[in-house]
């Protein structure tokens, strides 16, 4: 590999390797990213508050403890000079969750419960709409940062879950997300990148036909939720990188054989974070946050650590291009 080849690719697995699915996005997964690229990324989330473990509902009177290992795959490539990605986020069977729940979802007295298998996962494709052409990993390292749209659909499914038990990891249902990404530099400086991602969302959940609670309940539903998530980031070199976030979310209220739960939530989060690249195709991102602000009771905060592994077959590009 050419040397000056070489220190592009470090500034390009910058924003690559950041690439994170699961409870909010996290940092750098909005940024437009070369084609030819595939890459893991596995989790680790530690959770607590009063939402169940997939994050989509509000139990007032709970308090939820879990672990999630979520870990993604993806692939990028082009469709009509296009930039587009895939990716799955399948979920190990190695995730456990514990809650303290009483009346009225729960038994008299109060007392512990504990869940353990996969949580939601989901399949989805993103397609750049706006600013985002697809371009091998020369070109792109050659190219200018610029503002990029994306239109991303995702599908997610159910992990484990047993009706003859109060608590899962699982939903027993679907939910089809629209999001529309965007990525802006507030800069031209790879090595010293600034960028503002903002990533607005609805989701769609279908009917839990099989509901795991207490009551004679035959059917759950879900009021569409709406997710605002954003990002602001910043390079100190080549490797080093904070961030800090805010994500916003409004709806969700479910309801049993039609009688509401009234556990609509409303509530703006974030928190801070650091990434380092140890390696040009390894990166590792930490982020602590919590709940700012909520007028539905909704509290809890999360520990996330990504580790994210990218490769791109260079043996295929011409480097005179």
């Amino acid at each position: 590999m050419i040397p000056s080849l070489r220190i592009l690719l470090i500034f390009l697995f910058i924003s690559v390797s950041q690439i994170a699915f699961g409870q909010g996005d996290g940092p750098r997964a909005y940024l437009l990213a070369p084609k030819g690229v595939t890459g893991i990324n596995v989790k680790w989330l530690s959770m607590n508050g009063n939402v169940i473990p997939a994050g989509t509902a509000l139990i007032p009177g709970a308090d939820i403890m879990a672990n999630i290992f979520p870990t993604t795959i993806f692939h990028t490539f082009g469709i009509k000079g296009r930039f587009a990605q895939v990716f799955a986020m399948i979920p190990p069977g190695s995730s456990t969750a514990k809650a303290t729940i009483g009346p009225p979802i729960g038994p008299v007295p109060v007392n512990e419960i504990s869940a353990s298998g996969r949580s939601d996962g989901f399949l989805a494709m993103k397609v750049g709409l706006f600013g985002a052409p697809a371009l091998d990993v020369i070109s792109f390292a050659k190219s200018e940062m610029q503002f990029s749209v994306f239109g991303e659909f995702r599908y997610w499914f159910s992990g484990s879950y047993d009706a003859d038990k109060l608590f899962n990891l699982g939903t027993n249902r679907s939910i089809l997300q629209f999001g529309l990404p965007m990525a802006i530099p507030l800069n031209q400086d790879r090595a010293k990148a600034t960028w503002l991602e903002l990533a607005p969302a609805i989701q769609f959940f279908t009917a839990n036909t099989d509901p795991a609670r207490s009551s004679s309940a035959e059917l759950v539903e879900q009021e569409a939720m709406l997710i605002v998530e954003s990002h602001l980031s910043h390079n100190f070199n080549p490797k080093l990188w904070a961030v800090a976030n805010l994500r916003f979310q409004t709806g969700g209220q479910s309801s049993a054989d039609g009688v509401k739960d009234n556990n609509s939530v409303t509530a703006l989060g974030g928190g801070l974070g650091l990434g380092y690249q140890l390696l040009a195709p390894l990166g590792l991102e930490m982020d602590y946050g919590g709940v700012f602000i909520s007028k539905n009771q909704l509290k809890g905060n999360m520990l996330r650590m990504s580790l994210v592994f990218t490769y791109a077959n260079l043996n295929k590009l011409n480097p005179a291009n």
